[in-house]
Order: C-alpha cells, then sequence, then structure tokens
C-alpha cells in the first residue's frame, strides 16, 4: 500500500470560508498558543504541509479548529479540518465543555472519573496539556421544568405536615438525612475551597479539590444512599441507586455542581485549559440535574469569561448570551449583575460598543437593589470590588483607560482583607492602566503592592502579569522609580514555579 499523503481538501475549504490565506491562518495560530503558553512560529509554508496532509501534533490541530472557529462564526472541529487521528473528514463529534448527562449519577462518575485520571501521575500529563476547544453552546431554554412541580409538592406536604412520595418509613427518613447532612458537607467545602482560591490561587488548591473529588463523588455515585424505600427506587437513576432531586438529593447535586464550578476555574488559573473546560461542562450537566438554573447561568458566565481570555471574543459572547437567557427571570438582583458584566465584557471584546455600555449601566443598576447580606457561600453574593473589577475589563477593551482606572482603584478599596490573588491582580491591572494613561510613579507603587501579595500565590494569572511587568518597565528599567520595582520582580520571577 502506498505511503502517500493524502491532500487536506477540508482544510483548504474551510481556508477558502474564512477568507484566509495560509499566512493569516499561521499568525492567528501562533496568537492562539501564545494565551496558551506556547511559542509557536508557524509561517504559510507550514499551512502549505497540513494542506498537503501533513498532520502537525496536539495541541497544534485543536488551536487551528479553534481559530477556524471564531474567523467562521461556527462550530469547526479537528475532524472537520481533515486533522484527527483516523479523521475521515467532517463530521460532529461531542466537544469538550459540553454538560454532563442530566442523569445526576452519570455526572457523578464522569466527574470522579475525571478527577481520578487528574490526580494519577500517568494519566495526567495528557490531561494537562490538552487545549481548549470552542463546542456548541448549550440551549438557553430547558425543554421542561420538572422542579416546579416537586416544590409545590414540598410546599403542599410542609403546609400539610405529609411527605410526599408512596415512602414514610423509618429508612427513607434516615436516607433524607443522609442527603441532608452530605449537601452540609458540601457547602461547608465550597466555603473552604473558595476561600484558599481567592487567598492563594488555584494552582495547589485545585490537586486538593481533585483528590477529594475523586474519592467521594465517585463512592456517592456507586452507593445506594436512599435506603429500600419503593418511593427513591421510583425516583431515582434507573440502575444506579443514586436518588434524584424528587428523593431531596437537589442539595447534593447542586455541592457537586459548585465543587466542580471551582475544580474548573482552579484549573484555568492553573494554566490547564482543556481540563478546565472539561470540568466546566461537568459542572453543567450537575446543575441540570440540581434543577438550578442560576447555578447553571454562573457556570455558563465562567465559560465565557474563559473563552474571552483564550482569543475566542465570538464565543465569549455566545456563552454570556445564553447564561443570561437562562438565567431565571424574577432572579436576585446581585445574580443578573454578575451575569451582565460578563455579557458587557464579551461585547466589549467583540467590538460591541453599544451592547456593552447597556450592559454595563443595567449592571450597576441592579447591583444596587442586591441585598447586602452575609453569604451562606461563595455563591451566595456578587462584591461590589468584583463588580468594578469586571467593569474595568470592560472599559479596558474599548480603551477607556480612564474609566478602567477608576473602577480598579474601587475595586482596591472594596477588597476584603486576606484576598491575595484577587488584590494582587487587581494591583498589577490598575499598574498597567496607569502607564498607559502615561502615570510612571503612580503605577510603581502599585507594581510594588503586586510584588508584595504575589508570593502568597500561586496561579498562572499571576505569573503572567509578572511577566508583563517586566516586558512594560524594559523601556524604564534605569529610572529612578523602576530600578528597585524591576529588582524585586526579577527576584520574584526566580522564586516563582
Amino acid at each position: 500500500m502506498s505511503g502517500r499523503r493524502v491532500a487536506n481538501a477540508w482544510l483548504g475549504d474551510l481556508l477558502a470560508e474564512a477568507g484566509w490565506s495560509g499566512a493569516e491562518l499561521a499568525r492567528a495560530v501562533n496568537a492562539l498558543g501564545t494565551l496558551h503558553g506556547l511559542a509557536l512560529r508557524y509561517d504559510r509554508t507550514a499551512v502549505a504541509h497540513w494542506l498537503s496532509g501533513t498532520r502537525p501534533r496536539r495541541p497544534v490541530p485543536e488551536l487551528i479548529a479553534a481559530a477556524l472557529t471564531e474567523r467562521c462564526g461556527r462550530l469547526v472541529t479537528v475532524a472537520e479540518a481533515g486533522l484527527g487521528a483516523d479523521s475521515q473528514g467532517p463530521g460532529v463529534r461531542p466537544g469538550p465543555g459540553a454538560p454532563a448527562a442530566a442523569d445526576g449519577g452519570e455526572g457523578l462518575l464522569r466527574l470522579a472519573l475525571q478527577a481520578r485520571a487528574d490526580v494519577d501521575p500517568h494519566s495526567r500529563p495528557p490531561l494537562l496539556r490538552s487545549p481548549y476547544q470552542p463546542a456548541p453552546v448549550p440551549d438557553p431554554v430547558w425543554a421542561q421544568d420538572p422542579g416546579e412541580g416537586r416544590r409545590g409538592e414540598a410546599a403542599a406536604g410542609a403546609r400539610t405536615g405529609t411527605r410526599t412520595g408512596t415512602g414514610t418509613g423509618m429508612p427513607e427518613l434516615a436516607a433524607r438525612r443522609h442527603l441532608a447532612a452530605h449537601a452540609e458537607q458540601l457547602r461547608a467545602l465550597a466555603g473552604s475551597f473558595s476561600g484558599l482560591y481567592l487567598t492563594h490561587g488555584g494552582v495547589h488548591t485545585r490537586a486538593a479539590l481533585a483528590a477529594w473529588l475523586a474519592q467521594d463523588a465517585g463512592a456517592f455515585a456507586a452507593r445506594r444512599t436512599d435506603g429500600p424505600g419503593s418511593a427513591a427506587r421510583g425516583r431515582g437513576v434507573p440502575g444506579r441507586g443514586v436518588p434524584g432531586p424528587g428523593c431531596g438529593a437537589a442539595d447534593v447535586w447542586r455541592g457537586y455542581a459548585q465543587l466542580a464550578h471551582l475544580l474548573a476555574e482552579m484549573t484555568a488559573d492553573s494554566g490547564y485549559h482543556g481540563l478546565a473546560q472539561e470540568y466546566h461542562g461537568i459542572a453543567l450537566g450537575l446543575a441540570r440535574q440540581a434543577d438550578d438554573r442560576r447555578m447553571y447561568a454562573i457556570t455558563l458566565r465562567a465559560m465565557s469569561a474563559h473563552a474571552g481570555r483564550l482569543g475566542q471574543p465570538a464565543h465569549a459572547v455566545r456563552l454570556a448570551r445564553t447564561a443570561v437567557e437562562t438565567a431565571p427571570a424574577d432572579g436576585e438582583p446581585g445574580t443578573l449583575a454578575f451575569l451582565l458584566v460578563q455579557r458587557a465584557a464579551a461585547h466589549a471584546h467583540a467590538g460591541q460598543r453599544a451592547a456593552a455600555a447597556a450592559d454595563l449601566a443595567a449592571a450597576d443598576r441592579l447591583h444596587g437593589l442586591h441585598a447586602a447580606q452575609p453569604p451562606d457561600g461563595p455563591f451566595d453574593s456578587y462584591a461590589r470590588a468584583d463588580l468594578d473589577f469586571a467593569r474595568a475589563r470592560t472599559h479596558l477593551a474599548l480603551g477607556e483607560f480612564p474609566a478602567a482606572a477608576d473602577a480598579l482603584e474601587r475595586s482596591l478599596r472594596g477588597r476584603a482583607a486576606g484576598q491575595h490573588r484577587a488584590t494582587a491582580l487587581t494591583h498589577a491591572a490598575l499598574a498597567e492602566t496607569l502607564l498607559r494613561l502615561g502615570h510612571l510613579t503612580r503605577a510603581c507603587e502599585h507594581w510594588r503592592a503586586f510584588l508584595t501579595a504575589a508570593p502568597a500565590v500561586q496561579s498562572r494569572a499571576v505569573r503572567e502579569a509578572l511577566g508583563r511587568l517586566l516586558r512594560d518597565l524594559t523601556p524604564y528599567r534605569r529610572t529612578r522609580e523602576a530600578v528597585p520595582i524591576v529588582a524585586m520582580a526579577r527576584a520574584l520571577a526566580e522564586r516563582l514555579p
């Protein structure tokens, strides 16, 4: 059999659809590689090789598909580009970031298996190298809302002093108490891990959370937790023995959805973008199983921010719009403000100035109605400091640097003590903005504050901010204000992992 390569006509058709030359595709792939921490140097010659049938090593095929997805305004898979192993040309395959099945037991098993592979030294390396790939955006409208009926039944039962379902004996009562206790444990863990992430970043914290989920999520999905009651068997996950929301497990699914969401955010903060995308998809599926539109929308919002950071502005807009459309129309104002300010940032990065301004105004107005109450957990309130930081990202994308600096200063004033990661990144963003405005002395003051907070944080975002500091201060490295800052930055760079 001949070993000659077969020309990749599918990639050629996609280049024609995109209206790109080979050099333009190469530049787009190089730019995405930079966002993934890869120093790629492709040119039109490399693209000519791809068109002739050569397949680059991973993660380059995924970056090619991502670049074409953004350019064509639709999902382009690696297979459709003719770059997958055993590729047979165009075809639709499940993409990363897709939500886990609505079956909560399957979602938990997927979470457990993913976390188990994540903590295994042998299977972890390819997971950490997996690239981000734009995936289909989930439907914003749920086909049915079974939770409304269950909530109505529960409310009626509370008023009459009866329990819904057929099982009313001690086994069912014990199962419900077990579920309530487990849900409380998950809430406490979410609070603890969120606090660690805000304080010290995601690099080391995520490993601890993944290890816990690898053991607990799988054990919970595999064992019968609802007792032998017939009602539980009727409403649980078929063949799993895991109770569904009708058996009082909605809070458990919600708790696992929150932990999967946190693990996704920590993983993205560590620079492992393909793996983070998988955890985001699992969190979506568990939020759906919990019948929790709010948590579902919050996860879509995080996915939008992740896509935007990785050079996918059109995909970020689609995700942000779906998040707003999915959220309960009568939802808590703080949640709606949280979703709208991300949609504003996504619109700004996509060059949609009017839409971004409208979303910012709406987010500010809604946050003014947000009840300032002590939160029960990390997903229960939205701090003004976080809103101001997100507002600054929108202003920066629009080139409105004075407004961005003002928002960042307000964010710093509202930061809670001990939030080293958020504080460090806010000081860095403000320093970069002030330098753009020509205020070198003030910029160096905030860079000094950044360098003071940064040693306590293990975060890819902080590491990248340090790299930008050294780059931006290179023209000023001999000025009186910058000399000590550059020395501090170089010393820190030698110590960070």
